[in-house]
């Protein structure tokens, strides 16, 4: 038995960060958006990319960029609800699902997330690191009904805070599209 669900936690999660991966995390927001849509309740999605980690890395060396990549997922971890579902989502991105989360609660999370992580010290080894990250959000059913959707909208409020300087919450707004 201990077995068993020692290989199901290594199915779902990932080795370096402990969160879920990505295939775990479309199931569990597939789950959570049909529940959303049969209670007829709001769901926020977070899509949060490190800012400048090409350079962490290109600078450091990828055992400071593992370092970090943990201590990022153990800041997001700590600061969000039980119910909330956060994965890595590829690289140095990572997603949250907000369950019964409407747009202004879900900015109000997304930026208290942002500035926790810019007050963080990230150590290291030797290193004393200060990083920051950019967040977009996407809410159903306002910004899309399905997956692909919420993904994808999610995605385009990122890229927005990423050009508009990083260090920043983007919601996503039906002009990111055109």
């Amino acid at each position: 038995m201990l077995l068993y669900e020692m290989v199901e936690k290594m199915a779902i999660t990932d080795s370096l960060t402990g969160l879920y991966v990505r295939r775990y995390f479309y199931e569990r927001l597939s789950e959570e958006l049909m529940r959303s849509k049969r209670h007829g309740f709001n769901l926020a999605l977070l899509m949060i990319d490190i800012d400048d980690f090409k350079r962490c890395n290109d600078t450091y060396g990828h055992l400071v960029g593992d370092a970090v990549l943990k201590e990022m997922a153990r800041i997001i971890s700590e600061n969000v609800r039980e119910i909330d579902i956060v994965a890595r989502y590829g690289g140095e991105e990572m997603s949250i699902v907000l369950p019964e989360t409407a747009a202004e609660k879900a900015f109000v999370a997304a930026e208290r997330l942002r500035k926790r992580i810019d007050e963080n010290v990230f150590k290291a080894y030797d290193e004393k690191l200060n990083l920051t990250v950019s967040i977009g959000v996407a809410i159903y059913p306002q910004d899309g009904a399905d997956i692909d959707s919420i993904i994808e909208k999610s995605d385009q409020a990122l890229y927005a805070a990423k050009k508009s300087g990083k260090n920043l919450v983007r919601a996503y707004k039906k002009e990111y599209n055109s």
